[in-house]
């Protein structure tokens, strides 16, 4: 329930400014533009992103384990003798994943075009700030060319989850 913009200011106030540790914004430090230095950069931004999306999975999580553990088979396993644990991970929790798996595939496309605050905090250039300076600008292509790449990331995404599926719940098959 933490604003983006806020968490964003309170990182860089503690992780930048008091303690130094992270840099506070841009893509990379001119005159070292290393893989690991684009790392450090990286760091803040993505905890950010990480922190502001993180409750609504586990809450689809919790309600998704929860009907889970009702079935039938959880049941039938327990009356069979079969630890708690080998329940949980075995049965519930493979069972559990379909449906966070499509949520976190539809909230893919947001990731990268939706960030727009958080890219802004940070000095960021990505999607969204792409996007929204297009239009800004009257650059009504670029705009729309960054929806259909946004969209384009979407359904990839998608694909990705129905490809997931088989591997996190034993009915699904592709044959």
């Amino acid at each position: 329930s933490i604003p983006p913009f806020w968490l964003a200011l309170m990182l860089i106030l503690v992780f930048a400014v008091a303690l130094g540790w992270l840099p506070a914004g841009g893509i990379a430090t001119i005159g070292d533009g290393g893989l690991v230095d684009r790392a450090r950069h990286l760091v803040l931004p993505v905890t950010v992103l990480t922190l502001a999306s993180i409750g609504g999975y586990l809450r689809y999580m919790r309600a998704s384990m929860i009907e889970a553990l009702r079935q039938d088979y959880i049941r039938t396993a327990r009356a069979k003798g079969a630890g708690e644990r080998r329940i949980l991970w075995g049965h519930a929790l493979r069972n559990a994943l379909v449906p966070v798996i499509t949520v976190v595939a539809l909230s893919f496309g947001s990731l990268f075009s939706g960030a727009l605050i958080t890219e802004t905090m940070f000095a960021y250039p990505g999607m969204g700030k792409l996007i929204y300076d297009a239009i800004l600008g009257n650059d009504f292509n670029l705009a729309l060319a960054g929806l259909l790449f946004a969209t384009l990331l979407v359904l990839l995404s998608n694909l990705a989850a129905d490809i997931a599926y088989a591997a996190a719940d034993p009915r699904i098959t592709y044959r």
